[in-house]
């Protein structure tokens, strides 16, 4: 055997350098390919996840979009109402797009813009269940009132999206959030009594009605 190796070394060390190599070889192919595969993914992921925030971010701006209606308004300002608001119809449109682009978008957006989605939701859809039978002049009057409510969520839901943009997108994070995509109903609570619907609810319920 020794005889055998001795004669034979040249040969045999020749045979162990290619299977080294063809196993070398292979591992970074192997390597290389997974490498590959993965940034597709995330490449892919990643683009998912961007087109859903920015799908968002056109919606934001139908909600920050103002209507000057002309005079001064109760404090004294330009009056003027979001665009939103400037129908019925519009009301409507709105959270038919609104609720298409969430339904499409949710499981790709953060869990802060979750969050604020779901809480806007909860404000709108109040909103809208007292404005369900008034008229579009009711709807600009009490708009007025409460544009700074739509001001105020659409700087925030902006706020989220480009804390994506800056963070997850040049990171390269490409996995969806699995956190709980609501505020705790104490915070939704406390959120939904510091805006200017309802602190001024009754006033706004009053408007609604008084035009129809």
């Amino acid at each position: 055997m020794k005889v055998f190796l001795a004669n034979n070394a040249p040969a045999i060390f020749a045979l162990a350098g290619v299977i080294f190599g063809t196993l070398a070889t292979g591992f970074i192919n192997y390597m290389s390919v997974t490498k590959e595969m993965k940034l597709r993914l995330t490449e892919k992921l990643l683009d998912k996840k961007l087109e859903a925030h920015e799908s968002l971010l056109n919606i934001v701006v139908l909600i920050r979009t103002m209507v000057l209606a002309g005079g001064e308004d109760r404090i004294g300002e330009l009056k003027r109402h979001p665009l939103i608001m400037d129908s019925t119809k519009n009301m409507n449109d709105f959270l038919d797009q609104f609720n298409a682009v969430h339904n499409t978008a949710e499981r790709w957006l953060s869990s802060p813009i979750k969050r604020e989605v779901s809480f806007f939701l909860d404000y709108f859809v109040n909103l809208n269940e007292f404005a369900r039978t008034a008229n579009d002049e009711a709807l600009q009057e009490a708009g007025s009132v409460i544009r700074n409510d739509f001001i105020d969520i659409a700087l925030r839901l902006e706020n989220c999206a480009h804390d994506f943009f800056n963070k997850d997108m040049l990171r390269l994070n490409y996995k969806t959030d699995r956190e709980w995509h609501k505020f705790p109903v104490e915070e939704t609570l406390r959120k939904l009594d510091e805006t200017q619907f309802y602190k001024n609810k009754k006033l706004i319920i009053k408007i609604l009605r008084g035009y129809t």
